[in-house]
C-alpha cells in the first residue's frame, strides 16, 4: 500500500499540518505512480482554496510531502 503524506506550513511558526491521501494510483508494477508535478499541484490547490481548518492557523506555504509504502505480512497465531 502506497499513502502520500503531505505537511504544510501553518500561521503558527514551527507547526504544521498533515493531510494524508491512502491508496495511491500504481503502475503495471505496482509502484506509485504520481510525479512530483501533481503533488505540487495538489498541495497549491489544498493552500489556495483553504478549506481544511487547523488548530495552528491557515496554511500557508508546503514544507515537504513523500510517499510511504507499507507491507502487511499475517502471523499465524494459535
Amino acid at each position: 500500500m502506497h499513502k502520500l503524506v503531505m505537511r504544510f506550513l501553518t500561521a503558527t511558526e514551527g507547526k504544521y499540518f498533515t493531510l494524508s491521501v491512502d491508496d495511491l494510483k500504481a503502475d503495471e508494477n505496482g509502484e506509485p505512480a504520481v510525479t512530483e508535478a501533481e503533488v505540487n499541484a495538489l498541495m497549491d490547490l489544498v493552500i489556495a482554496k483553504n478549506i481544511f481548518a487547523s488548530a495552528n492557523g491557515n496554511l500557508t506555504g508546503k514544507k515537504d510531502a513523500k510517499i510511504v509504502t507499507t507491507d502487511t505480512s499475517a502471523v499465524d497465531v494459535a
